[in-house]
């Protein structure tokens, strides 16, 4: 991701204290950069280091390339050539030094700006949200997932006088992370999709993933922002009185902004509301429950900005994340006679029991659920897989399963209508042989399980 961001002298003394005392009173920067493969003329280079790369073997590179400067870390200094020392900024952690620059910037601007944060469904919200503003606004948003310490500061950083509301996609895989990335993001508006089994290595349980998520709430609640809060989330719900400034939203429970939505026989989510003259019906082109869910997150967000019924509408009506390359979010795929329900985006219980909720609503005369290990669950794998794998038999004719997770469930629960498979074409081949006409097939797995490649093998036979 490039960006223009511009950084005086005067700036980077502010940002990086005194490290940057040794730099001319000329210097002017234009950008920062933290892959020298794209470094621009005038660019700030920052030198990450991460378990597979070390950005500071590409220091003399990024500097010949055109960077003005190289943010390295305090202890490389020593082992750096001479003749480059003076273009050095030497701070203790590159990765806090990026984040001070995008803290820098984002301060520059008064426009709102929406942190989204939750267990499952933050990157299809943020989309969907963002999609919706742009159609009253100019919009800047969080490419992809990129929601970690690195893509946040990354796409603060495209902030330019042209944008009017940026949607920023925040995520967390251990404690402390929210917090940090609030500080960073400094939101006027924040939304918490809701509370999952996410991440539980590290966050143990749901109390620690209701901790961690809800300091979005907390930041909120000090610089007086507004937060919406999903009324049909207990854990979160509990928060709205908390909040001296919130909008809640629910599908199911009483709250200030509540849809009503119907399917239609391919699970088409239609989005209704009547509140005075709010009021509007909008069929979408995306598919599934998430999709409702996700809609029901853009249309509170873009209520309180002042969006017009006729805008919103627009803006679900013409959503579709766009062509499917490889893994995607709950993306319907037509091949050979099945409806291939793609969701290999990644996984965690909550968003498998959604998937495969989907799936048993999905109109098919047989359906095949193809699932994935769900990574980062610590000491709660065993009994999260247990329960995902005994709601798959209840939803699918036949279960498919890879990894070492799924496949010790199938032992404790052994069941006629589940298969254990190595690769991710024997996942393609089991498909194949236990498919019929109009047969729904759902793919899901994390990451980590690249569940897109049985995807590919299907789509190619």
């Amino acid at each position: 991701m490039t960006n223009t961001a511009s950084f005086t002298q005067s700036d980077l003394l502010h940002i990086l204290g005194a490290a940057a005392e040794h730099l001319p009173p000329t210097t002017w920067i234009t950008g920062v950069c933290t892959d020298s493969r794209t470094v621009q003329p005038r660019n700030a280079f920052i030198a990450l280091r991460g378990e597979r790369f070390d950005g500071h073997d590409h220091v003399a590179a990024a500097l010949s390339a055109g960077a003005v400067v190289a943010v390295v870390e305090e202890s490389w200094v020593s082992t750096a050539d001479a003749s480059l020392r003076d273009r050095l900024i030497a701070v203790p952690d590159t990765l806090h030094a990026l984040g001070s620059f995008a803290w820098y910037h984002r301060r520059r601007f008064t426009i709102p700006v929406i942190a989204i944060a939750g267990a499952a469904g933050k990157t299809g919200t943020k989309d969907l949200t963002a999609h919706v503003l742009a159609t009253a606004m100019t919009v800047l948003k969080t490419q992809a997932n990129y929601n970690n310490r690195i893509g946040t500061p990354l796409t603060l950083l495209q902030l330019t006088p042209e944008h009017e509301a940026a949607v920023i996609e925040i995520g967390t895989n251990e404690p402390g992370e929210i917090e940090t990335l609030c500080a960073m993001v400094q939101p006027t508006h924040g939304l918490i999709t809701n509370i999952g089994k996410e991440h539980l290595e590290k966050l143990i349980d749901l109390d620690g993933v209701e901790r961690e998520e809800t300091a979005l709430f907390d930041y909120l609640r000090d610089h007086h922002g507004l937060a919406f809060v999903n009324a049909d989330d207990a854990r979160l719900a509990r928060h709205a009185a908390t909040l001296p400034r919130c909008i809640t939203f629910a599908l199911d429970t009483d709250a200030d902004i509540r849809p009503t939505v119907r399917f239609d026989a391919q699970l088409h989510p239609s989005i209704a509301i009547v509140q005075d003259e709010f009021t509007f019906n909008a069929p979408m082109l995306v598919q599934g429950l998430a999709a409702a869910r996700n809609a029901v997150c853009a249309v509170a967000i873009a209520w309180s900005l002042q969006c017009t019924a006729d805008e919103i509408r627009l803006g679900l009506r013409t959503y579709h994340p766009g062509d499917v390359h490889g893994y995607a979010r709950m993306t319907v795929q037509e091949a050979h006679g099945m409806a291939i329900l793609n969701d290999c985006y990644n996984a965690n219980p909550d968003s498998m029991l959604l998937a495969l909720e989907t799936l048993r609503l999905y109109p098919a005369e047989r359906r095949i659920a193809v699932l994935g290990d769900m990574r980062e669950l610590g000491l709660a794998a065993t009994a999260e897989h247990d329960a995902v794998l005994a709601r798959a038999i209840t939803c699918a004719h036949f279960v498919i399963a890879l990894g070492p997770e799924f496949h010790r469930a199938l032992q404790r629960t052994p069941a006629q209508n589940t298969l254990a498979a190595n690769t991710h074409e024997e996942c393609a081949r089991l498909v194949r042989e236990h498919a019929s006409a109009n047969t729904a097939v759902l793919i899901k797995g994390s990451r980590g399980l690249a569940m897109e490649h049985v995807v590919a093998a299907l789509l190619t036979e």
